[in-house]
Order: C-alpha cells, then sequence, then structure tokens
C-alpha cells in the first residue's frame, strides 16, 4: 500500500493471493472462507485480483474467489493432486475449474481478452 501512497503504483492494481501455504511456508496463510474474504475486502480500491490457492486449498479457495468477483490461477505449480490420491495434470485441474465457471455462469477470458482487460500490449 505504500507504494500506491507514494504514488509509484497506478489504478489498476493487479493482485494475486496465494492462500493455503502454510504447511510449506514459514508466514504463509492458510486458506479459510474468512482469511480469504478478510484479504479481498482489504484490498484497494480498483483492484483486479486473483487467488491461487496451494495444493488441498486450490479448489475452494478458487471457488470461492469467483463467489468474491475475482479471478483464479490453477495449474500443477500450486497443486499437484486432482484429489486425495490422484495424480493431476493441468489439463485436468483447468478442465475441472472451466466446468466449475461454466456451472456458476462464467466463461473464461481468452488470453486476448486478458490482455486487453489488463492493459497489456498484444503479443
Amino acid at each position: 500500500m505504500a507504494s500506491i501512497v507514494k504514488g509509484y503504483d497506478k489504478p489498476p492494481y493487479y493482485i494475486n493471493i496465494v492462500i493455503g501455504g502454510d504447511k510449506g511456508f514459514q508466514g504463509a496463510m492458510p486458506y479459510t472462507p474468512e482469511i480469504l474474504d478478510f484479504m479481498v475486502k482489504c484490498l484497494p480500491p480498483q483492484s483486479i485480483w486473483c487467488v491461487s490457492g496451494i495444493g488441498p486449498a486450490q479448489l475452494p479457495a478458487t471457488t470461492q474467489a469467483l463467489l468474491l468477483g475475482g479471478h483464479v490461477l490453477v495449474g500443477l505449480e500450486d497443486n499437484h493432486y486432482y484429489a486425495r490420491g490422484v495424480k493431476a495434470d493441468n489439463l485436468m485441474l483447468v478442465e475441472r475449474q472451466v466446468r466449475i465457471m461454466a456451472e456458476m455462469g462464467f466463461e473464461p477470458m481468452s488470453a486476448a481478452e486478458t490482455r486487453d482487460y489488463m492493459g497489456l500490449k498484444a503479443i
């Protein structure tokens, strides 16, 4: 927030909330619905935010992020399992997230739509 107050950062602010890594990283926050809700409420106005849930937190944290109006990031970099004892691959994790989004009435953005939304140059 200091960089925002000092004028170094301009809106929109892109923030990725990484949650659920408390078992592997000192000082990391565990995932609970209350903790994620509190973190989102603390974001500065004009934030574009995303949730990355670590390990078993990935599914509930990303689903809650959608309910709260955020975006999600899923993949093997954060979670190696589809379910308890079932190894995942990226396709499995992404397809599950897309199914959940569809059930909730959401559609994922294309890469071009995402770049435009975030004000990034086309590649």
